[in-house]
């Protein structure tokens, strides 16, 4: 990893934003403070895998959480009192007697809106305390120790019960409460669902108590429920005979009103109402009509005397009907006709014309006279017409103001009809439903019985031991979950492959099994069928592939915190490498608890802390050991400050000189956290693996030290998760580095001949 000069960091030590600064997904450590929390994916999405990975990891605990639940669940029913449930089933019709149906009185089942607030009474009444207490009473619960204990009582109550010679008011009214709560408290009731059914549950540690309680239950409620609808009809009956008299009273008393304010009023009661014709009402509609004649004939006469004082009288219908009339006028046409015959012959003074013209005159007179006559006639029945209509008109008004002085004496006339009316139909109705009342009230039945009563329980209701048992193992596992989630919450150390790779941000270079104790771990490297053994091989090939040039030249290995096995890390490594042909030269760098030389078996007295205090040479302080082709230089004399050692050049020197010798440099660099040593060594040598040691180290812990080996500029090859209980971990939680696919039967693996083979084509 490059890093420029130049960065600023913030207080927290984290490389603040802005030019220069280092990107956070290029430093691992970095990355994880980021976002320490981010799931297998990178980031907080949900993963059911992440969480059964969890479970199984911690099932232990869940096992033991259920089985403490489970035990304590069995404890709890053994020492449970039993109890037996006694069971009776009742059925509620849904019927009633209903007083005002205009029509009738109807009983039947009353669909609708209102049969669950009814059934919803009847469920109510059934727990309610007057039933409580009337079945107490009755069944002599209130002085039968079995269902009410008797209770301490003070050496003040005893004394009072000495001096009153029996139980107190007091005492009786706490029996009663304690009888009521008792019977509230076990007393269930459970409808059927899709029926008119309803099962009545009590319990009690008395099967026989139980069945007598729940069995006269169900006696008094039916006998209730009747005595109430005899107490309602009574009832109905009562009230309606008393409005019955108050009915009556009243409707005689507004009887005897109407008739005398008819007398007081002179109104018939026959003539009066909405759409009744009085005398006043019959006579001025004939007045009006009468009126309305009148008007059309004197209308009429009044033409016809316009017309006789015209020049067309002739037209008028007395003279064109008059008899005498019309012989006058035949006979002047004649005696016309004759005068103008004979004029062209004779003179007018000639008598016979003169005769004709004396007769014409004649005529003309007596026309003259029917015509005045006509005229009169008309004019007087014009003039009477006239007079009749006034006369018509005057009589009219008069019998308005007759008509209007009646109807106003006739609104309270009817008013006091129609109380009547209403008074007498109210009485008729009244009647009639309190007979109808007196027969149903006979022929009523009960709409509750009783369907199956109840037997004697043979075996307890509670306590359940497998529905005990069964919830105790679901607590259990529900809380043995929880404590697995706080604990997988509270505990932040790395603990599995995945850590490593995706809350951390490094490449996993390895796995190395745990081991019992450090007799183990020899054993171990000692055989290289070992499964610790493959995992540091599985490293070594790793580290190969970890560069595009392979193996790098020069190594440290490094931890965030002591005794995470970077000591044995290394030795192991080194050790492998040799016997495979690599000249290989290990460092104890560790110039603080150096531990190296005691793996090996070679002395300390000279070493690093010799070279790079200058006492000696390079080539002084190297040993040889006892295995081919692995060369160490032990920590040697223990400085009193260390990092001034590596602050100089000679430690890169020495790494550059033995990277013409060896093949293979492997420093064990001491700790990072809380000492300056590390990035020094890291930033010599160049390349850094870094050591975890699995359930041991805190995840804040690595990141921070990862932090500091990017600031020192050192390349971070990857991680190496060391300790990894392999027993502990779930099928697949360590898919692609577990080592359980071996070697072949004992013999092939104990077979010299393939031992010798696998040597040589290792040294190769």
């Amino acid at each position: 990893m490059k890093v420029e000069n130049g960065h600023q960091f913030d207080h927290s030590g984290l490389p603040s934003a802005g030019a220069g600064a280092i990107p956070t997904h290029n430093v691992p450590g970095l990355q994880l403070l980021a976002s320490n929390m981010t799931g297998a994916n990178g980031n907080s999405d949900f993963n059911v895998l992440v969480y059964w990975r969890l479970l199984l990891r911690h099932i232990k605990l869940i096992a033991s959480v259920v089985s403490a639940f489970a035990v304590l669940a069995l404890f709890v029913t053994l020492l449970k009192t039993p109890v037996y449930r006694a069971t009776a089933v009742i059925q509620i019709e849904r019927h009633e007697t209903r007083f005002t149906q205009s029509q009738g009185v109807e009983t039947g089942e009353e669909g609708g809106r209102g049969d669950g607030e009814f059934y919803k009474t009847q469920y109510d009444l059934l727990q309610s305390r007057s039933l409580a207490e009337q079945i107490a009473v009755r069944l002599g619960l209130l002085d039968d120790p079995r269902f009410v204990p008797p209770q301490s009582q003070g050496w003040a109550r005893r004394l009072w019960g000495v001096v009153s010679a029996g139980p107190s008011e007091a005492d009786a009214l706490s029996r009663r409460r304690a009888a009521v709560a008792k019977f509230a408290s076990n007393l269930v009731v459970e409808p059927k669902r899709g029926s008119r059914l309803v099962m009545i549950h009590y319990f009690d540690p008395d099967p026989s108590m139980a069945q007598l309680i729940v069995n006269g239950v169900a006696d008094v409620f039916t006998s209730r429920n009747l005595e109430r609808r005899f107490e309602a009809s009574t009832y109905a009956r009562s009230y309606l005979d008393d409005r019955l008299r108050e009915l009556k009273a009243k409707l005689e008393k507004s009887e005897a009103e109407v008739i005398a304010y008819g007398e007081r009023e002179q109104l018939m009661s026959a003539g009066l109402g909405d759409n009744k014709s009085t005398l006043a009402s019959i006579n001025l509609a004939t007045a009006n009509t009468n009126l309305s004649n009148a008007k059309i004939e004197r209308t009429r006469l009044e033409q016809l005397w316009a017309m006789a004082q015209t020049d067309n009288v002739y037209g008028l219908p007395q003279v064109l009907d008059n008899k005498g009339m019309s012989a006058n006028r035949e006979k002047r046409a004649n005696l016309a006709a004759e005068y103008q015959q004979k004029a062209p012959l004779f003179k007018p003074s000639y008598p016979a014309m003169v005769a004709i013209k004396s007769q014409m005159d004649e005529l003309d007179h007596q026309a003259a006279k029917i015509i005045a006559v006509v005229k009169d006639s008309i004019r007087t029945q014009y003039l009477a017409a006239k007079n009749q209509e006034a006369e018509l008109e005057k009589q009219l008004q008069q019998f308005k103001s007759n008509l209007i002085n009646e109807q106003a004496r006739a609104i309270q006339y009817d008013m006091l009809q129609r109380e009547v009316s209403t008074n007498r139909i109210l009485y008729e109705q009244m009647l009639q439903r309190a007979k109808e009342i007196s027969v149903l009230g006979a022929l009523d039945s009960n709409n509750i019985s009783v369907v199956d009563p109840a037997e004697r329980p043979s075996t307890p209701h509670s306590p359940n031991l497998f529905r005990n048992l069964l919830v105790g193992v679901l607590v259990g596992f529900a809380c043995g979950i929880v404590a697995a989630l706080i604990i997988e919450y509270l505990d932040n150390t790395v603990k599995s492959p995945q850590d490593v790779e995706t809350r951390l941000g490094l490449t996993l270079l390895g796995l190395v099994p745990a081991t019992e104790d450090e007799a183990s771990i020899k054993a171990a490297l000692q055989d290289r069928r070992s499964n610790v053994s493959e995992a540091l091989r599985s490293l070594k090939t790793a580290l190969q592939f970890s560069s595009p040039n392979g193996l790098p030249k020069s190594i440290a290995i490094t931890s965030a915190r002591p005794g995470e096995g970077k000591s044995t890390t290394s030795f192991a490594l080194a050790k492998i490498c040799a016997e495979q042909g690599m000249r290989v030269l290990l460092i104890d760098a560790d110039l603080r608890k150096p531990s190296l030389h005691l793996a090996i078996g070679l002395s300390s007295s000279v070493g690093l802390s010799s070279y790079l205090a200058g006492a000696m040479q390079a080539s002084e302080v190297v040993q040889r050991t006892d295995i081919e082709n692995l060369f160490f230089i032990a920590s040697g004399p223990l400085p009193p400050n260390a990092a001034d050692l590596f602050s100089g050049s000679k430690f890169s020197s020495l790494i550059s000189l033995g990277g013409e010798f060896f093949d293979l440099i492997i420093v064990d660099a001491p700790p990072v956290l809380g000492l300056a040593d590390a990035p020094l060594i890291a930033n010599a040598t160049g390349e850094v693996v870094f050591v975890i040691s699995a359930g041991a180290t805190r995840r804040d812990v690595v990141g921070i030290a990862l932090k500091r080996l990017g600031m020192a500029r050192a390349h971070l090859l990857g991680g190496v998760l060391n300790r990894y209980r392999l027993d502990r971990q779930p099928y697949g939680d360590v898919s692609g580095y577990g080592y359980d696919y071996g070697y072949g039967t004992d013999a092939e693996r104990d077979s010299p001949q393939l031992e010798r083979s696998t040597e040589s084509s290792a040294a190769r």
